[in-house]
């Protein structure tokens, strides 16, 4: 076994003669020699190309199970924020009773809601949300095929939570698939904003039904009178 003089002396050896090297170069513009050069000269692979570097030869690799993205925007966070509801019946309950919104109410997600909501679901919901689309009056006109979705502003669905909406559009809920892959999250919550205030119409026109009762009643009264 080397001493470490002599390991020390082959060292200084090396420097000395890598330094001779460099002063005897003819050309003043040459790198001299390179060591480990693959440092300097690593293959890139491009997307999409075999890589043998990795088990499955691919060089897009999927990341770490549970790797959630990081980014300093605040609608990106939402993006990229793992969605804990499992399509499960439990997951569902869970989901209408504890998933709420992350943004803020205000005319630009409201009028990005209403833009969506006329891409992905006027052909089946309609215009007002009453189910009333141009694909559910087609099948309608075929022998009653299909089943038409109840109106937002119904008994049925005037009164479900946010959550709810969400969830279905997460995972699909009866004849209506799920829109995770059309929509992202942001996207998804904008949608709900906006069948938010088709759900209240069933309010507003409550409340307009028991006005016009109670003026009529009222001006009955008078005329008995």
């Amino acid at each position: 076994m080397k001493s470490f003089k002599q390991i020390a002396l082959i060292g200084c050896s090396a420097l000395l003669s890598l330094g001779l090297t460099s002063c005897f170069q003819s050309d003043p513009n040459s790198p001299g020699y390179e060591y480990m050069p693959d440092m300097y000269y690593s293959p890139a692979y491009k997307p999409g190309e075999p890589n043998p570097n990795y088990e499955n030869g691919i060089t897009n690799q999927v990341p770490v199970e549970g790797t959630v993205a990081h980014t300093d925007e605040a609608l990106d966070k939402i993006n990229f924020a793992p969605f804990p509801y499992e399509d499960t019946p439990e997951g569902r309950e869970a989901a209408i009773a504890e998933l709420k919104s992350p943004l803020e109410r205000n005319s630009f997600h409201l009028d990005e809601g209403k833009r969506l909501y006329d891409v992905y679901c006027i052909a089946c919901h309609g215009k007002e949300g009453k189910g009333d689309g141009s694909v559910v009056k087609i099948l309608l006109e075929k022998d009653n095929y299909g089943l038409q979705p109840p109106a937002y502003n119904s008994d049925q669905l005037k009164g479900i939570s946010e959550g709810q909406i969400y969830y279905a559009m997460q995972y699909g809920k009866g004849n209506m698939g799920s829109y995770a892959s059309q929509t992202n999250a942001v996207e998804r919550w904008q949608i709900v904003q906006y069948v938010q205030t088709l759900q209240q119409l069933g309010a507003e026109e409550a409340e307009e039904t028991d006005a016009e009762t109670t003026e009529v009643a009222s001006s009955d009264s008078t005329v008995a009178n």
